[in-house]
């Protein structure tokens, strides 16, 4: 369950010493339906994900990354997190953008992936596709529209196989590097 919601995320690619996630239970609810808890713990998780990416120092904008169509989870995570660890993706999100370059870029850096093959990945941003179909003024204007919203979501199909894996981010602001930059430890 930490793999889906708290390791699916990223601020700034970087960890603090003091990153946990821990859950305690005492017995005393009795027995309880190990699917229906599952469930609810992690919706639960994935709410404080959402909101702790949402929070992230400085941003303004959750970024959501959903890869689809990947050789594996795996392979899909890799690609999520490299797409939302992006610096040119998070600054394109933070400018409301729709540069999908950047989103082809943050794919096309992962080298050992010889497997992903441009001619067969798709770039949504909401529900607007933007590669392979190159889109006109108008779409990209609506696309744009899109991105100035709180809640960015960029859609990434492999076109390989089944693989599928969501991650968790946000857009980086002039309001970060402040934030981190102007004190001392």
């Amino acid at each position: 369950m930490v793999d889906r919601t708290f390791n699916a995320l990223s601020i700034d690619t970087d960890t603090s010493t003091s990153d946990s996630a821990v859950v305690f239970a005492n017995g005393l609810a009795g027995a309880v339906d190990l699917a229906e808890f599952e469930e609810v713990l992690y919706r639960a998780t994935l709410t404080l994900v959402r909101d702790i990416a949402s929070d992230g120092e400085g941003a303004t904008k959750l970024v959501e990354v959903r890869v689809t169509g990947a050789r594996d989870d795996a392979q899909a995570k890799l690609v999520g997190k490299s797409i939302v660890n992006s610096p040119l993706v998070k600054t394109a999100v933070h400018g409301a953008d729709p540069n999908w370059g950047r989103v082809a870029m943050a794919i096309g850096k992962l080298e050992d992936e010889t497997d992903i093959d441009q001619d067969a990945v798709s770039i949504h941003f909401g529900d607007l596709e933007l590669y392979p179909t190159l889109t006109d003024e108008a779409g990209l204007a609506a696309a744009s529209q899109y991105m100035k919203g709180d809640e960015i979501v960029i859609s990434v199909d492999l076109g390989i196989a089944n693989g599928a894996f969501t991650v968790y981010g946000c857009d980086l602001t002039d309001g970060y590097v402040r934030i981190n930059a102007d004190y001392t430890t």
